[in-house]
């Protein structure tokens, strides 16, 4: 996905947003971090540094032998991380906006799409791919 932001930190962000969401819950396990590494094509380190600062935040909990799951309270921490996020990025979003974005967004979750998959598309939008590229969802 093109962004200027630092692979380590779209990894980090997209973790954040789905504890946010409650697609992953207090509890949950994560990927090792070579296997996360792995399966978005960066490298180890890259992963390792996004679980740091994910448990510097305490939205994660590394335990020799038990893993990394998702810390409990963490989507609290997660809600006041995204808000933060937002005043970063320019503040609160237009209602005008969430009104035209709404019935679309409906639409894809009715289709099973996740949020991280549906803001993936929206920036690749925003990005100028029209979906006519091979790599576009049927």
């Amino acid at each position: 996905m093109p962004s200027p932001q630092p692979p380590y930190e779209q990894v980090r962000r997209e973790i954040v947003e789905q504890v946010r969401t409650g697609e992953l819950v207090p509890g949950d396990r994560l990927p090792a971090i070579r296997a996360y590494a792995a399966d978005l094509g960066l490298a180890a380190g890259t992963v390792a540094r996004a679980y740091k600062l994910l448990e510097e935040a305490r939205i994660i909990v590394t335990r020799r032998g038990a893993g990394t799951t998702i810390a409990p309270g963490a989507q609290q921490i997660a809600r006041r991380d995204v808000e933060s996020m937002q005043r970063e990025s320019g503040g609160p979003v237009d209602a005008a906006l969430i009104s035209l974005f709404a019935g679309p967004v409906a639409t894809a979750r009715a289709r099973g799409a996740r949020d991280v998959e549906i803001l993936a598309t929206v920036r690749a939008v925003l990005a100028g791919e029209n979906g006519s590229g091979p790599t576009a969802a049927s």
